[in-house]
């Protein structure tokens, strides 16, 4: 077939493909699998080494194998649950296959003397050296055919052979010229595309595996790589350029900021001050603003934000702050209430009111009387209709999606100003990657009052002198913060709450400690709180619903149980939770004594540094460009193939691939942007 007889492969159904029918089609599109170029797009998450053929004698626990062998023995088992049991040997030893799910017609497949390349994981088991539903094949050849196999994202009803059989189909109709693959990028010596989609799906064997995973250096990663970081450049300056032609109202109003300003207690500080003027220069732009605004634990966002919030509702219109937990919002509403006085009316608005009082402050923000409205999602409900919505405030914005914010956006006359506040510092190659088209004001210092939180590990051998400790702290009037993660039944191992309040109950007096926790109802949390605020409790013992919007000055420890369980950027939030007041402060890693290598890297670094930036960078190089941010729940994209940790030069290349891109037709701009990130063709809707 000739070039120009080729079939774009973004207009051929996976039906197409033979073997793929109705039924299979089904399951592939919960992958987002719907088109032939869908399939080619969907690429391994990793690679199964079958290049080397190993002994069985050879094999250790963890370690994944390749053999082939002969079946001695097969049989049928109930304990401890229903499983087919199939014995191989080789000329060295002998290794279980165990099934759990199964066919009636496996035992066919596996008669004895049958011979079989078998590759999985093996194991230490009841039964001695196993493998849990390995891979197989019947062999009649002593030829060994070296392989690198693709491992992929599944979904209930496909198997890795299915996958990697129709992939291969498609990979096959390239090859034969049957298909084609519109490249977007303007060539300028990079490798070819479909060439690049062949190999990534198929590795020569003689490759090394290491090249075609996350920081690997095989030209045909890195050019669909490149693809894929232009394509997430584009859709952001897209938004951008969409932006600038949408009308916004223009708010130049200062008075209410300045007399808001001069009332604090602090003055701000410089990096503040910068955030705000960037601010107010976007909602006075006449374009509706999309800012994120980040800054380190405690660095004072949120009066920044409403310093921005008085501009708009000195001009009469209206402000919503979104919250992602009605503990945080409650906080919001106090702190608001307080800096606005009674230069507007400001409500909170949760999910769990009486009928009445609902009622009402529905009739108020309907009617414009309600100014700011703070609350949990309950701000973008049906019911909720707003008179004159002009900005809304996101508050650790990560918590919330593209729907989320489309629902908000639709309650609007025009199109709102958005703020987007997160608490989580974004690592300088992320904000260049993930976020280039988006604008960010960051505030990086601290105010100056602030003394930097000591923070040590400790391993659980040592309680008695932290529980010693602890008793002489808050004897002096130091108020703690002991936190537990959630662990499941089989994790005996962990420290839980259950096992900690009983611990509190043998040292410490029942008046001095009090427990919060995520199933308790927003009365009992606020009660709790309120006593905590109010030195009642000496003592919080909670789960990590702390971990956002929980601010006690006075509170000045806190102890955080089996901390090798948190990411670097969790606990960094969780110890945010001190260092508030004039007090020194302390953060307390307990952790077991048996820690990973990675676990042990997470604790030198937090007890090493307090600068949420710094550690946000290093727990990307620790995790790669995994979803830091959650940005699953975003909209925003958690790159799958490009290497976040790229050098300059990529991101130059990228900035000026996506600089060409960006002028031709926005249907042209869309092709790009549809294959790799179609949530961002609903974020240029937001």
């Amino acid at each position: 077939m000739s070039t120009d007889q080729k079939i774009d492969a973004a207009s051929l159904p996976v039906t197409f493909i033979k073997g793929v029918g109705e039924s299979l089609a089904s399951t592939l599109k919960k992958l987002g699998i719907v088109t032939i170029e869908d399939l080619l797009f969907h690429f391994p998450i990793g690679y199964q080494d079958r290049t080397e053929l190993n002994k069985i004698a050879e094999l250790t626990p963890d370690k994944e194998f390749v053999i082939r062998g002969s079946v001695e023995k097969v049989s049928q088992t109930f304990v401890p649950r229903k499983m087919m049991l199939v014995k191989v040997k080789d000329n060295t030893g002998h290794i279980f296959l165990r099934f759990f799910y199964y066919f009636p017609g496996l035992r066919n497949i596996f008669k004895e003397g049958a011979n079989l390349q078998i590759s999985g994981t093996s194991r230490l088991g009841r039964y001695g050296l196993e493998t849990i539903h390995p891979e197989y094949e019947v062999i009649s050849s002593d030829e060994f055919v070296p392989q690198i196999l693709p491992k992929y994202r599944l979904t209930k009803g496909i198997t890795h052979q299915k996958i990697r059989k129709i992939v291969a189909a498609a990979t096959d109709m390239i090859e034969n010229h049957k298909i084609s693959v519109h490249d977007y990028l303007p060539a300028n010596n990079l490798e070819n595309l479909s060439e690049s989609i062949v190999n990534i799906h198929s590795p020569n064997p003689t490759d090394r595996i290491e090249d075609y995973l996350i920081g690997g250096q095989s030209p045909y990663r890195k050019r669909i790589g490149l693809e894929e970081v232009v394509a997430n450049k584009i859709s952001y300056l897209s938004i951008k350029h969409q932006n600038k032609n949408k009308p916004a109202e223009i708010f130049n109003e200062i008075n209410l900021a300045n007399k808001i300003e001069s009332s604090l207690p602090f003055s701000l500080t410089t990096d503040q001050t910068s955030a705000y003027e960037e601010i107010h220069r976007d909602i006075a732009s006449g374009s509706p603003m999309l800012r994120l605004l980040q800054g380190d634990v405690g660095s004072g966002k949120t009066i920044v934000a409403a310093l921005i919030a008085s501009s708009i509702v000195s001009s009469g219109k209206q402000v919503a702050v979104l919250a992602p937990t009605t503990i945080l919002a409650k906080q919001h509403f106090n702190n608001f209430s307080e800096w606005f006085g009674d230069s507007c009316d400001i409500d909170l608005l949760t999910s769990k009111l009486p009928a009445k009082e609902r009622r009402t402050k529905l009739e108020n923000i309907k009617e414009g009387r309600t100014k700011i409205i703070i609350g949990t999602h309950a701000v973008f409900q049906k019911d909720v209709e707003y008179n004159s919505l002009s900005l809304v405030i996101y508050d650790e914005q990560h918590r919330f999606g593209v729907t989320q914010r489309l629902k908000l956006k639709e309650k609007a006359e025009e199109y709102p100003h958005q703020l987007l506040l997160s608490a989580t510092p974004i690592p300088r190659t992320m904000a260049m990657s993930v976020l280039s088209g988006l604008d960010i004001s960051t505030i990086k210092s601290l105010p100056p009052n602030r003394k930097p939180i000591v923070t040590t590990e400790l391993s659980n051998q040592r309680r008695d002198a932290l529980i010693n400790r602890i008793k002489s702290a808050i004897s002096s009037g130091s108020q703690v913060y002991w936190v537990c993660p959630l662990i499941e039944e089989s994790e005996s191992a962990l420290i839980g709450i259950e096992d900690l309040e009983k611990i509190l109950k043998d040292e410490f007096v029942a008046d001095d400690y009090k427990i919060l926790h995520g199933k308790m109802s927003d009365k009992e949390k606020g009660e709790i709180l309120e006593s905590f605020k109010n030195k009642e409790t000496k003592i919080l013992l909670a789960t990590t619903v702390i971990e956002v919007g929980i601010d006690v000055p006075d509170a000045n420890i806190i102890v955080i149980e089996n901390s090798e369980r948190f990411g670097l950027a969790q606990l960094h939030q969780l110890r945010g939770r001190v260092g508030r007041g004039s007090k020194e402060s302390y953060c307390i890693l307990m952790h077991d004594d048996n820690l990973s290598e990675l676990s042990q890297k997470r604790l030198k670094i937090i007890c090493e540094s307090n600068d949420g930036f710094h550690i946000a960078e290093e727990d990307l190089k620790l995790r790669g460009p995994g979803d830091i941010l959650g940005l699953s729940q975003t909209g925003l994209p958690s790159f799958t193939f490009y290497d976040l940790i790229s050098n300059d030069e990529v991101q130059n290349e990228a900035n000026r691939i996506a600089d060409e891109i960006i002028q031709l037709p926005i249907e042209e701009q869309r092709k790009i942007i549809e294959r790799w990130f179609p949530a961002h063709l609903e974020l240029s809707d937001v």
